[in-house]
């Protein structure tokens, strides 16, 4: 029985490690499963493509098919308006071609963004889930979006559960959940995959890597103010002897900071632009530390960094600063404190002795244990009473 039902997952701007694409993967090992992907812009195209070519599919997970919708300009004058309605009929009509209903008792579909209110009931679904991995109505700064906290409010009168990622982000919710709708909201932290990063492969340096010397500080993952860059500038200036580096996509203006910031520090940094997720456990391996150095507003408060759990799960030394999802692994993380320098040079002298010793390594390992993605997956279908 349980095998005849069919996932949908919306994954708009979702990475292949992200939780919502990890976990639509992982359940297509048993169940079919159709993942959303970002829509194409019709202002980057010259025609509009064939469905059929927006479909993939997968050889080794004959489950899994991931259907990239088509995005119409919203905001030319006059036909903007109508361009939008007439995007989200377009967009169900292709969902009802690509979704099969052959064979499918229950349909069970996983939002990931308030402005998707509008889709809620529409694609014949048993169950509706808002599956937050961030706050989406705040920037990384931790500064309202405009109209984005409305339509989640407008979200939230529709679905039929949520699943987030955090306390704070999960009681944040709450209080925007309708007054008087007992609506049910879990917590399920992001999870790593346990197939990819294990510490004991031999993992080969990656290129380039070779010619900078010695402690090296890794930082994985979207480059952005909402890094803790007093903090950073701070360590580099007492540690200048670490080399640093920031791998990953970079919001405009980043490169030039960590250029001031070298400069200013006589540390070695470098931005490395973003690498396939198969490729980061190498640059774990062969890095001493690896850091989530994160201001702590709003929206870091609410996140579930994906990139310390993974850091922990390669037996990797990690500093972070106290997020608080972050927080339950305990002495498995050097702690640090926002905008304190003397905290960061702290816990790179106490990671450094500690090291990848095995004693340290198993810790580590071992306190990410149920925060694997099989793991994840299963309480996932646990919490749907999905046997």
């Amino acid at each position: 029985m349980s095998k005849r039902i069919q996932w949908i997952f919306f994954a708009s701007n979702a990475k292949p490690s992200s939780m919502r694409r990890a976990l639509a993967y992982r359940l297509a090992e048993e169940f079919p499963v159709i993942v959303v992907c970002e829509a194409l812009s019709l202002l980057h195209e010259r025609k509009r493509p064939a469905l059929a070519d927006r479909i993939r599919s997968w050889a080794d997970l004959p489950n899994l098919r991931e259907y990239t919708p088509i995005h119409y300009p919203e905001r030319l004058p006059i036909a903007g308006r109508w361009l939008k309605q007439y995007g989200r009929r377009r967009q169900v009509a292709e969902l009802d071609q690509v979704l099969s209903p052959s064979g499918v008792a229950r349909r069970i579909v996983c939002y990931d963004s308030p402005n998707q209110h509008n889709l809620v009931g529409r694609l014949g679904e048993s169950m509706s889930i808002y599956l937050a991995i961030d706050d989406r109505t705040v920037t990384v700064w931790g500064e309202p979006i405009a109209g984005e906290a409305e339509d989640e409010r407008e979200l939230l009168t529709k679905v039929d559960r949520v699943i987030c990622v955090s306390a704070p982000l999960a009681a944040t919710l709450r209080a925007r959940a309708p007054a008087g709708r007992d609506l049910p909201i879990d917590i399920l932290t992001n999870g790593y995959d346990e197939r990819l990063f294990d510490p004991h492969q031999g993992w080969e340096q990656p290129a380039g890597l070779e010619s900078f010397p010695h402690p090296r500080v890794l930082v994985a993952g979207h480059v952005s103010e909402r890094i803790d860059w007093e903090g950073v500038r701070a360590a580099a200036t007492s540690r200048p002897a670490w080399s640093w580096f920031f791998v990953g996509p970079a919001d405009n203006g980043m490169a030039g900071r960590i250029a001031a910031i070298s400069k200013a520090s006589g540390a070695r940094m470098e931005l490395h632009p973003p690498v396939l997720h198969e490729a980061v456990p190498a640059w774990i391996a062969h890095c001493d530390v690896c850091a989530v150095p994160y201001r702590l507003n709003d929206f870091t408060k609410a996140s579930s960094p994906l990139k310390a759990i993974e850091y922990l799960g390669a037996g990797a030394p990690v500093l972070s600063t106290a997020i608080p999802s972050l927080v339950p692994f305990g002495d498995a993380i050097a702690w640090v404190t926002e905008g304190d320098g003397a905290s960061y040079a702290s816990a790179l002298d106490a990671l450094a002795k500690d090291a990848r010793s095995a004693a340290a390594v198993e810790r580590r390992c071992s306190a990410v244990v149920e925060h694997t993605l099989g793991h994840k997956a299963r309480r996932f279908r646990a919490l749907l009473e999905v046997a």
